[in-house]
């Protein structure tokens, strides 16, 4: 299998040599060395660290993949096998993508496409390749966040052991950019006879590496995006925005801004009594200094304001007492009045009853008025009858 380390340059071939007489016949042919090139061999560092850690992220899922399922296999049992045929997979993939075929190529990849993209197509190609059937399957049942988090746990373990050092890592991440960069702006392709030149061009090579050297971030970057990194490293030292005469880092220009600037405006303290001046926060101390006086004067007259209100608003707690006491009677005279109502009305219903049975005996007393009379009519009727019968015998006085 090819390897993917440093390319080697072709010399020129051989020289023939011609004897000074010009004559064909003394021809004499020697070999001539082909000179040694030097190689710059500087690389966009972004393009390689991006790719070197994404070698053993893939490395952890492969292996996550393959025995998802297995209860009697586990991912760390599997990294042998998985790496060596990851490796396989990266030189066949990569090669095809460098002669414009292959799975990667025939995808559409943009020729400009960065390594780091190119290659993450090509480890997702891998990853698909090692997924099982029960894989596939509960990637689309279980839920999604399990499983990251079981794949970066592995990936953890794996940089944790040592199992895939950085630096063997990062010389495969440099082969796999140079084979697939090929806009050739990842890598510099340069190449010089004498270690000479080839001093002078890695002074200024675009792909040098370069430190950060703001204290506090100590990031590694190609020269090409030095000036973007410079416009967003966050312990870049910066003018105060407001002007004041420290020297402030990016990331903690706000928090210097909002509270620790001198320079950051301030109402006096003494704004609800009256005082509307503001200023920076520097000279608020000696401004409260300066006016304190008037300041005072402020206070006095406010307190006389909340004391004539305070005593405005007791006027108005001693209207709404009485208000509520003569709302308080109004309703106990209704109240009253009411109760009155109600004993008269019982009072004339009493009398009702009364007259109501006086009638009854009334009426009762006639009954027995008209029932004696009756009898008094018959027993006078009988005794007329018992007379007359007397006075026809002769013999019986009439009856009084």
């Amino acid at each position: 299998m090819l390897s993917f380390g440093s390319l080697r340059g072709a010399g020129p071939g051989p020289i023939a040599s011609v004897a000074p007489d010009g004559s064909g016949g003394g021809v004499e042919e020697r070999q001539v060395a082909a000179p040694v090139l030097l190689e710059c061999g500087y690389y966009d560092v972004e393009q390689v660290e991006a790719i070197t850690q994404a070698l053993l992220v893939t490395l952890g899922t492969a292996c996550v993949e393959k025995t998802a399922g297995d209860p009697f296999s586990q991912p760390a049992a599997v990294v042998p096998d998985i790496k060596k045929e990851m490796l396989e997979y990266l030189h066949s993939q990569s090669e095809s993508y460098a002669s414009g075929s292959g799975v990667v190529s025939s995808q559409g990849m943009h020729q400009a496409a960065p390594p780091s993209k190119v290659a993450d197509d090509i480890f997702e190609g891998f990853i698909r390749s090692k997924k099982n059937l029960y894989s596939r399957v509960s990637s689309k049942i279980i839920h999604s966040d399990k499983r990251e988090d079981k794949i970066e746990d592995f990936v953890q373990e794996l940089d944790c052991t040592g199992v895939w050092m950085v630096g063997r890592r990062e010389v495969l991440a440099k082969a796999l950019l140079k084979r697939v960069d090929r806009s050739k702006t990842y890598h510099c392709k340069m190449r010089f006879g004498t270690s000479e030149e080839l001093a002078e061009h890695k002074a200024c090579c675009m792909l040098r590496p370069l430190t950060c050297v703001n204290n506090g971030c100590g990031n590694v970057y190609s020269a090409l995006h030095a000036d973007a990194h410079d416009g967003s490293c966050l312990f870049k030292l910066l003018p105060c925005k407001l002007n004041c005469e420290a020297m402030v880092a990016r990331g903690e220009m706000e928090k210097h801004s909002l509270i620790l600037c001198p320079m950051k405006l301030l109402s006096c303290p003494f704004q609800p009594v009256g005082c509307q001046q503001t200023m920076p926060q520097g000279v608020l101390e000696q401004h409260c200094v300066e006016f304190l006086g008037h300041h005072l004067l402020q206070v006095l007259q406010s307190v006389q304001k909340h004391e004539v209100a305070v005593g405005g608003q007791g006027q108005r707690i001693l209207l709404l007492e009485k208000a509520l006491s003569i709302a308080q009677r109004a309703e106990a005279v209704d109240i009253g009045s009411m109760v009155l109502t109600l004993k008269e009305q019982e009072n004339r219903v009493n009398l009702l009853e009364q007259e109501v049975k006086k009638l009854r005996q009334d009426l009762k007393a006639t009954d027995v008025s008209a029932e004696v009379l009756q009898l008094r009519r018959e027993l006078r009727n009988l005794q007329k009858q018992v007379g007359s019968n007397t006075q026809g015998n002769g013999s019986v006085s009439p009856l009084h």
